[in-house]
């Protein structure tokens, strides 16, 4: 009975290759994630994305990173900004993201930027008091809730 489930699942996201998804003018939402880079990290806050370009889309994040490294419990503000190049169900795209002492460079792959697997790599910029620098190579896992979402196939 589960193999069939996650036989039918795996068609599904297989599928979903194919179709194109149009691209709602503006969607908006909660946003959470975990991260590692150097230590874990619980990321949540708000984003607010757009159409850019005809089926492009534009996004920013403002969130807060929990971070228990270094047994410190610190908050670290982010801004973040991605770029998805098509609307495509499952589809790559790029993001940086900027705190007080690193900047990000980061790709990815999302579906329907609902959810977002990146990797990238954290330049330091500045050193945050009584913690080693914040920098190297990083990997999330984002949840994208958004409170307006249509699926117009």
């Amino acid at each position: 009975m589960r193999r069939s489930i996650v036989v039918k699942l795996i068609c599904l996201v297989l599928f979903s290759f194919n179709m194109q998804v149009k691209a709602q003018e503006i969607l908006y939402g909660p946003t959470i994630s975990y991260q590692y880079q150097k230590g874990s990290a619980v990321k949540t806050g708000g984003y607010f994305a757009f159409a850019f370009l005809g089926e492009n889309i534009l996004k920013t994040d403002v969130t807060a990173n929990f971070t228990w490294t270094q047994k410190k419990f610190a908050v670290i503000p982010e801004l973040a900004l991605s770029f998805y190049p098509e609307s495509w169900v499952v589809a790559p795209f790029v993001r940086t993201e900027f705190t007080p002492y690193t900047f990000t460079p980061k790709v990815g792959v999302t579906m329907a930027t609902l959810l977002d697997l990146d990797f990238g790599y954290g330049f330091s910029i500045a050193d945050k008091q009584d913690y080693r620098p914040l920098k190297g190579f990083t990997v999330s896992l984002r949840f994208n809730i958004p409170l307006n979402y249509k699926l117009n196939m």
